[in-house]
């Protein structure tokens, strides 16, 4: 099955619920200016929620290494999705691996060097535009993912719902998925019956793929 990561979680039940429904990964926003960000004490709370095998993703954008070590610590993040231009010393001063970003749009962004993305654990493509650190609820033009250049894991953000994501699935073929707004009832308040129909859309693209 694609791999699933739910972001911005705020709440236990929430992350308890995606884990139940088969997630991958779970996200926790620590990025300022965020609505969905979460505090070093509540991220340790949802951190205790999480399933046996379910990897805690850190999500961050102008956070210093220190700020992000103590996340990693205290969250006992597994990966650190970092939505800014990687450099070197990200990848020698952040504790754990790191999951790069490109956002892709009008104003797409272009990959990190082959060299530095070949030493992440995966790369996230998400829309270009409103928020720094995703969310905006926007998808955009799937052709733009240069999805075969790239030697690690693909993981696909930026506007998926339980109504498109079997399309992009079939159409990219992404190692994972990666889902906020689109199963929300409010920022960082997760839908369950959209949970469950995300999931279920994830399994039937799959299906149909094979």
């Amino acid at each position: 099955m694609t791999q699933v990561k739910i972001c911005g979680l705020t709440r236990t039940d929430d992350v308890r619920l995606a884990c139940d429904l088969g997630a991958s990964f779970v996200g926790f926003v620590f990025a300022a200016g965020s609505a969905r960000r979460v505090s070093l004490a509540a991220a340790r709370a949802l951190a205790e929620a999480v399933s046996p095998g379910v990897a805690r993703v850190g999500v961050f954008v102008n956070e210093d290494y220190s700020m992000i070590s103590d996340a990693v610590r205290q969250a006992r993040l597994d990966l650190a999705q970092i939505h800014r231009p990687l450099r070197e010393e990200d990848l020698r001063q952040i504790p754990v691996p790191v999951v790069a970003v490109t956002k892709v749009g009008e104003a797409t962004e272009k990959p990190p060097d082959p060299e530095l993305l070949g030493r992440c654990r995966a790369i996230l493509f998400d829309t270009a535009g409103g928020e720094s650190h995703g969310g905006t609820g926007r998808h955009f033009d799937w052709n733009l993912v240069p999805s075969g250049d790239v030697r690690i894991p693909v993981f696909l953000a930026g506007g998926l719902d339980p109504e498109n994501v079997g399309e992009a699935i079939r159409r990219l073929r992404p190692s994972a998925v990666d889902v906020s707004t689109g199963v929300e009832q409010s920022p960082g308040a997760k839908d369950a019956r959209k949970l469950a129909h995300f999931f279920e859309a994830v399994r039937q693209a799959d299906g149909l793929a094979s």
